[in-house]
């Protein structure tokens, strides 16, 4: 029986390499929702957080010029689905979609022709031979299981090469792609030396002198700096001991899961200070940091800041820990600008003399007019005697948010604000607001300092508590009842007529 086990390996390439730089990024959506978003997303580091968020304007045209940390592939999502570019510093890219087909069917011009379809394509070649495999290839004896790899790997480069003389991708591409393709043959490789014994029932089992050389040949701890799946191998080469290791530690006191894969990588001297601090990042962001209710979510960027050196890793985990949990409380924010409905500035200073709570959002919001708004008007209506509201938006266009504010806050107390830019203002950058975090919420004292972290859900218990402590009353305990806000439905179930888009 055929069995496609491993299909998790061969998903989106995740390669990068230096340089860098802006890229324009061009192009038409047809058929498409007006509040559907795009965003570009660097999924190769430690943070994969979006780059970019930007709208299509009334007939599906959209242009963004971005910034990204160095050449390489990044994703590009658009209604829920996801596809991928290479991109380079300097690139001009065009891009023409259908709505309903996206990633399929994207028509690439421009710079990144090229090597994204040439990735595309390879990719495409290597799921459909991968899914082909037999489930058997991890019952052959260790030297016959080499010669699969051996083939694999020969019919996989003679099609990237016949792939290549088409598509005519930049040589580093080329690099790129058999790199991330021996990170492949070694992920097979290390799925072999876990599954073999079992699959044979030989619980003796362990890797012959030949698998070894055969990986060792392949593995560069260079990749575990750019290749999500190079650090995964080297995670799976370790669970069997971390296993072992971490049952001998039933008895001690609870901690994290990158606390005790710490306490273990300690005990492996033959892995490297670099590696193990990519790795424990690694295992942070996919475990413990994952969930932004995690109670022990302070603890771990405590943690994680005073174990790791490394100055890239730690600027990543900075990012990854304002992206959820906010900035740092105590930060003063009353000079940053914002725009009244009636065109005039303001600074946040404006508001000082009693707390604020700020409230981040834009029409396209999920679930905003038909679940956040009415817990929202009771909130305002029970605390406003106490402290101000501000309702900051960060659509496109200052047109919009006149339409859009007015539209959804008329008739209730509190201060209307643009943020100049949307998605791209200072404000945006300053409060680490992303297009999964809206609506969000963040309270400020009368002196202008942050004092509360970034609350996700209005009818999070925490985000009341915050409230009562920071006006002095004391809410009832019954909160009404929002979805959650992290998932994102279609566009048609995101919005309702009241949202200023005039539908």
């Amino acid at each position: 029986m055929k069995k496609y086990f491993l299909l998790f390996l061969f998903s989106i390439l995740l390669l990068s390499c230096s340089k860098g730089g802006k890229v324009t990024i061009n192009g038409k959506v047809t058929n498409g929702s007006p509040l559907e978003r795009l965003e570009i997303i660097d999924a190769s580091g430690i943070a994969t957080l979006p780059l970019a968020n930007f709208g299509v304007d009334a007939k599906g045209n959209f242009s963004e010029t971005i910034e990204i940390p160095r050449d390489g592939v990044y994703v590009i999502t658009y209604g829920g689905n996801t596809g991928f570019l290479y991109l380079k510093g300097g690139d001009q890219v065009n891009l023409d979609f259908e709505a309903m087909l996206f990633p399929q069917g994207m028509k690439i011009t421009g710079d990144a022709k090229g090597n994204t379809e040439y990735l595309m394509e390879s990719q495409q070649f290597i799921n459909q031979y991968m899914s082909k495999l037999d489930q058997s290839v991890i019952s052959k004896k260790e030297e016959d299981f080499l010669k699969e790899l051996e083939k694999y790997k020969g019919d996989i480069t003679k099609k990237m090469d016949e792939i290549a003389k088409v598509k005519k991708p930049d040589s580093d591409v080329e690099k790129f792609n058999k790199r991330e393709l021996d990170v492949t043959l070694l992920m097979i490789s290390s799925q072999y030396e876990s599954m073999h014994g079992p699959a044979t029932n030989d619980p003796k089992y362990k890797a012959g002198a030949k698998l070894l050389e055969f990986q060792k040949g392949l593995e560069n701890e260079s990749y575990v700096e750019d290749m999500p799946n190079y650090r995964n191998y080297v995670i799976s080469k370790l669970s069997a001991g971390f296993q072992k290791f971490f049952e001998g530690q039933k008895n001690a006191a609870p901690t994290s899961n990158v606390q005790m894969f710490s306490k273990f990588l300690d005990t492996q001297k033959d892995v490297s200070d670099k590696t193990k601090e990519y790795l424990l990042a690694a295992v942070a962001a996919q475990y413990d940091l994952r969930e932004p209710a995690n109670p022990k979510l302070q603890e771990v960027f405590k943690f994680l800041d005073t174990k790791i050196k490394n100055s890239a890793i730690k600027s990543e985990l900075k990012n990854l820990e304002e992206a959820i949990y906010g900035i740092e409380q105590g930060t003063d924010v009353s000079g940053l600008s914002l725009v009244k409905q009636d065109g005039s500035k303001i600074t946040l200073a404006d508001l000082k003399g009693k707390p604020t709570a700020l409230v981040f959002y834009a029409s396209w919001n999920p679930y905003i007019t038909e679940s956040t708004m009415p817990v929202l008007k009771e909130m305002v209506k029970f605390y406003g005697s106490k402290m101000n509201f501000a309702f900051i938006n960060l659509d496109d266009t200052q047109d919009q948010f006149v339409k859009t504010s007015k539209a959804m806050f008329t008739g209730i107390q509190g201060n209307n604000y643009y943020a100049t830019g949307g998605m791209k203002s200072e404000i945006a950058k300053k409060f680490a607001v992303y297009g999964f975090k809206m609506p969000s919420f963040i309270i400020i004292d009368k002196d202008g300092k942050i004092s509360s972290k970034t609350y996700l859900n209005i009818a999070d218990p925490a985000l009341v508590d915050g409230l009562n402590k920071a006006s002095g009353l004391q809410a009832p305990t019954a909160v009404p009842q929002a979805p959650d806000l992290m998932t994102a439905p279609s566009a048609t179930e995101q919005h309702s007529a009241n949202d200023g888009h005039g539908h």
